[in-house]
């Protein structure tokens, strides 16, 4: 089950910067994005690294 401000594995559709490193996301490449924050992630940053863990526990059926 997914959540409206549930952050999600995007193709970003414009050219942005990650806003834990700063490393720049050019249009068509693939980066996490926060809805209820608005803001998008590097896939190397230590954020997108949370989101892939959150993601696998919740595939692995992992209750809290």
């Amino acid at each position: 089950m997914s959540y409206k401000n549930d952050p999600r594995e995007i193709t970003a559709k414009f050219d942005g910067k990650c806003k834990e490193t700063g490393k720049p996301i050019k249009k068509g490449e693939t980066c996490i994005y926060y809805p209820s924050s608005r803001e998008i992630f590097h896939p190397e940053s230590k954020q997108a690294t949370e989101y892939y863990n959150w993601k696998a526990d919740i595939n692995s059926g992992f209750n809290y």
